[in-house]
């Protein structure tokens, strides 16, 4: 068989390409697992919390070189982008450190040939942020006032929210009114107008999403009511106070005024008298 160079250049071509290729047909036997917390690919991150991502290989790994590359939606993720401190890649682990409603999304790892760069397996994640759901621990309000209680709300998908006034749950009526917030969450303003002695107690909101179903519970909110004259009171004591002393005062100079006058009419009137009888006795030895 003759060789010419041209044959030589196409044959080493055609070689170096099986080389590169030759891993994939290897990688048949591998698998790439996820740590899902349910279901197909669901993964629940709590709020402000540490959330983890990790993707592993099972099966034959011999005489493979692969990367592995992480994707937010179609972005690739790095710990180069602008916050490295926010979200670190670690090869086959994602970490996002304070996890927001931002945070969440679906988020893609991917095993490559480091050869080619070609794609060996992937694992998709649909990862949610937990309903999470707070309360201020006292509110105060004076009685017939309206009442406005928010229900600070985070979560992906948007939780639907929901009250309870101790072990009754509240629904809408003449008394009771429900608003959305400023981020647009219906029910996340509970409104009490006008606000009677009768509910002054504990209040607790709800959230749950239509893929988180167990509902997420607030602390309590111990709401106090003051009676509507509570400001006056101060006021009041205020003056009965300054009363009182002005009397004490009056009644004590009038008693210490009296108390003078006796002393000089007792102190004057003896040497009075003496001084009259002395006079009296001049007159008369005279004559």
């Amino acid at each position: 068989m003759c060789w010419n160079p041209l044959s030589v250049v196409v044959c080493s071509v055609v070689f170096c390409a099986l080389l590169d290729f030759a891993p994939s047909g290897v990688l048949a036997d591998v698998t790439v697992k996820a740590n899902y917390d349910y279901g197909e690919n669901y993964r629940v991150g709590q709020y402000k919390t540490k959330l983890l991502l990790h993707c592993s290989i099972e099966g034959n790994q011999d005489s493979i070189k692969y990367i592995w590359k992480w994707f937010k939606g179609d972005q690739e993720i790095s710990s180069d982008d602008d916050t490295p401190h926010h979200v670190e890649v670690k090869e086959n682990e994602l970490v996002v450190n304070r996890f927001v409603e931002s945070d969440a999304g679906p988020y893609t790892c991917k095993l490559l040939n480091s050869n080619n760069n070609q794609v060996l397996g992937s694992k998709s994640f649909n990862v949610i942020l937990k309903p999470y759901v707070k309360l201020p621990k006292t509110a105060t309000y004076i009685e017939g006032e309206k009442m406005e209680l928010e229900c600070i709300v985070f979560g992906k998908p948007t939780p639907e929210v929901s009250w309870r006034f101790e072990n009754n749950t509240l629904f809408p009526s003449e008394h009771i009114k429900f608003l959305a917030n400023k981020r647009n969450i219906s029910n996340a303003i509970l409104v009490l107008d006008p606000i009677t002695m009768k509910d002054r107690g504990n209040f607790y909101c709800t959230g749950k999403n239509s893929v988180f179903l167990d509902p997420v519970v607030s602390d309590p909110s111990y709401v106090r009511i003051k009676d509507k004259m509570a400001a006056l009171w101060p006021f009041l004591g205020i003056c009965a106070e300054v009363i009182i002393l002005c009397l004490i005062i009056f009644i004590y100079e009038k008693k210490r005024n009296k108390a003078e006058f006796e002393e000089s009419d007792t102190d004057q009137g003896p040497e009075t008298n003496n001084a009259n009888d002395h006079s009296g006795g001049d007159v008369r030895h005279r004559k």
